[in-house]
C-alpha cells in the first residue's frame, strides 16, 4: 500500500496524510467498506466519485494536473455523485468538522511511502 503525505502552500506546517489508490479497483471501491474514522484517500486518475453503497457522508476535494484543489464538496451524502472535468485526482475522507482543503489552494507531496499511512 502507497502512502503520501501531503502540504499546503496556503497552510504551512500542516500535513495530509493519504493512501494512494492509483488501481482501478480499489479507486471504485474507494472508502466503501469502511468505518467513519478511515484515514483519507487519494484517487488518482480520477474526475468523479460516487457515494453509492456508502454509510457516511464524505468531504472530497478534486485536484487539477498542477496540484490546485479545482472542487471541493463537504458532508456528501450516500448515494450522491460529483465530478469536475479538469480533475486529474481526487482526495476523499468521512466527513467531519474541522479544516479540510479549500478551493485555490496549491497540494504538493512532501514524502512518498510504499510501507501505508502511518509509516511515513
Amino acid at each position: 500500500m502507497v502512502a503520501a503525505r501531503l502540504r499546503s502552500d496556503e497552510r504551512p506546517g500542516e500535513v495530509l496524510e493519504v493512501t494512494v489508490l492509483s488501481a482501478w479497483r480499489d479507486r471504485l471501491r474507494g472508502l466503501l467498506g469502511t468505518d467513519e474514522d478511515a484515514p483519507a484517500v487519494l484517487l488518482t486518475l480520477c474526475s468523479s466519485i460516487h457515494t453509492f453503497g456508502m454509510r457516511y457522508p464524505l468531504d472530497v476535494a478534486f485536484i487539477g494536473e498542477r496540484g490546485e484543489v479545482l472542487l471541493v464538496k463537504r458532508g456528501l451524502s450516500p448515494g450522491r455523485g460529483a465530478s469536475h472535468p479538469r480533475a486529474r485526482c481526487v482526495v476523499e475522507r468521512p466527513a467531519r468538522e474541522g479544516g479540510w482543503l479549500e478551493e485555490g489552494e496549491h497540494l504538493w507531496a512532501c514524502s512518498i511511502s510504499a510501507d501505508g499511512v502511518g509509516a511515513l
